[in-house]
């Protein structure tokens, strides 16, 4: 069938935007005179304006514009005048179903799980929480009718690109604080989404990086893991730059995609750094819910590191049976997965 307009729509948090994104190209290919609209949050829809096959992003705003069941309606009226098509909601929320319902939209794509569902007329039956492939293939899924084929892991891009903004931003930052060689970020905070490797564990590698390699270290976090971020700095020798809360996502952006190396646990940068193919390094709680066969940087778990426990079935990080499993990676696993990348020690 021929399509005009397609929705995308996403609408919580940046690494589940990042895995949403292959989706575009392959509607891009499968639809090339088609419209790809995207809706997303505010504070992630930087990441989309880098973004080739995109037509317009769509701002979701549930706590302003798009309040309550009056917000859902405004919704349905600003998708009714792009004439979408077909809508596909990777994220399920029923406020956004009610509005494709209300909005006329014929094809509606989602789960089939939710009370809500019976406002799709295409529900895919997967229970996502048992985990049993990449969060970015269950996104990828809901496209099974409306593509071809489904691509193989290797045949799968993100398509980010590093335009003339992104060049200019990473150029100012670079002069700002005076790098003058190539870079290493670590980003050692997750968020609260998952557990983190121990500070004393980041303060070693950061010295091991000083004392082997000629990469200047940017320990990167925001306002709220100042104390993390000290407690690192405090327990090293080593001297890197310090970027508390100082990047909006726009520069953030600019400067992952031109680092040599990136470490971190499980968080949304860490998957903007797998999107531009940066070197990497993750450490993964193993749990069913947050293991890196659901959430790892997609396609390249070789650079994951996860603790040697059983897997929880659940991941309370205030309750975790092994105090903070993070801290069972031992530093020889990290010092030979360093050792992989810096051979110029």
């Amino acid at each position: 069938m021929k399509y005009h307009n397609i929705l995308l729509i996403r609408t919580d948090r940046i690494g589940d935007v990042v895995l949403t994104t292959p989706a575009i190209k392959l509607l891009h290919e499968a639809y090339p005179q088609a419209r790809l609209f995207f809706l997303t949050r505010e504070y992630t829809a930087p990441l989309l304006k880098h973004h080739p096959y995109l037509d317009e992003i769509l701002i979701y705003s549930p706590d302003d514009h798009h309040r309550g069941w009056a917000g859902s309606l405004k919704l349905s009226r600003t998708l009714k005048e792009r004439q979408i098509d077909v809508a596909f909601l990777f994220y399920p929320m029923a406020s956004i179903a009610f509005s494709l319902f209300w909005a006329g939209i014929p094809n509606r794509i989602g789960t089939g799980y939710r009370w809500f569902s019976f406002l799709l007329n295409f529900r895919k039956y997967e229970h996502r929480k048992y985990g049993k492939k990449h969060e970015l293939e269950y996104n990828l899924s809901l496209l099974e009718n409306f593509i071809p084929r489904l691509p193989t892991a290797s045949e799968i891009t993100f398509n980010f690109t590093v335009d003339l903004t992104l060049q200019n931003l990473k150029q100012r930052i670079t002069e700002e604080y005076q790098i003058k060689q190539e870079y290493i970020i670590i980003h050692p905070g997750s968020g609260g989404s998952a557990p983190n490797l121990p500070p004393e564990k980041y303060a070693v590698i950061l010295e091991y990086l000083t004392k082997y390699t000629r990469y200047n270290l940017i320990l990167v976090g925001d306002p709220s893991e100042k104390e993390l971020i000290s407690q690192i700095a405090k327990q090293s020798d080593a001297d890197p730059i310090q970027i508390l809360g100082d990047w909006d996502l726009e520069t953030y952006m600019a400067m992952i995609s031109g680092a040599k190396y990136f470490i971190s646990n499980s968080t949304g940068p860490l998957h903007i750094a797998r999107a531009y193919n940066v070197p990497l390094l993750s450490f993964y709680c193993p749990a069913i819910p947050c293991s890196p066969e659901r959430w790892g940087p997609y396609n390249r778990l070789e650079d994951v590191l996860t603790p040697p426990v059983n897997p929880c079935n659940t991941c309370n990080i205030n309750k975790c049976p092994h105090g903070n499993c993070l801290a069972h990676i031992s530093w020889e696993s990290i010092q030979s997965q360093l050792d992989k990348f810096f051979t110029d020690k």
